[in-house]
């Protein structure tokens, strides 16, 4: 039942998608939005999966192409079948909006994350560009290794290459 429903879901998004690239939809987009309570988002390119959300509550405006999220859990970067040097980050945060014409993913609130080589990762904002496999803040952050707490006034993470960088005044914490 479980596989049914998702690709129910999954169905629901490929028609909104279609019908949001439509022409004729552009010219008379429907006023109505859809509400989920329950949705999966997969974005993948090739047999990867570069972007997995689920969420409690999907409120979906085929207007705007946008998706508000609530109660979010969340994978990127190369998932499936990759290897530990690939590089991903898995999260959970309180809300969330995905641009589905952009293929851009936003959270917020309460963001607690881990890589795949065990570091973690807490802050209140992200963007995710597929475009660029890029996952970035302008607001503060805390990454937590083996060996103490970095913290900067933002972050950007390029997922495929596995490349964070700290930035606006970084700084380690050493034993916190």
């Amino acid at each position: 039942m479980r596989s049914n429903c998702l690709a129910f879901r999954l169905s629901v998004a490929a028609t909104l998608v279609g019908a949001l690239s439509s022409p004729v939809a552009a010219e008379t987009p429907p006023a109505v939005g859809l509400t989920l309570d329950g949705m999966t988002y997969v974005l993948s390119r090739g047999g990867l999966t570069e972007l997995q959300i689920e969420a409690k509550r999907a409120e979906i405006s085929p207007r705007t192409a946008h998706v508000e999220l609530v109660g979010v859990r969340a994978r990127l970067g190369a998932l499936a079948g990759s290897s530990q040097q690939a590089g991903g980050l898995e999260f959970v945060c309180q809300r969330g909006s995905l641009d589905l014409e952009a293929r851009e993913f936003r959270a917020v609130g309460g963001i607690t994350g881990r890589m795949p080589d065990g570091r973690t990762l807490q802050a209140q904002q992200l963007r995710y560009r597929q475009d660029r496999g890029l996952v970035s803040s302008e607001t503060p952050v805390a990454l937590r290794d083996g060996t103490g707490i970095f913290k900067g006034g933002g972050f950007q993470y390029w997922v495929r290459e596995n490349r964070f960088r700290l930035t606006d005044g970084a700084r380690i914490v050493l034993g916190e």
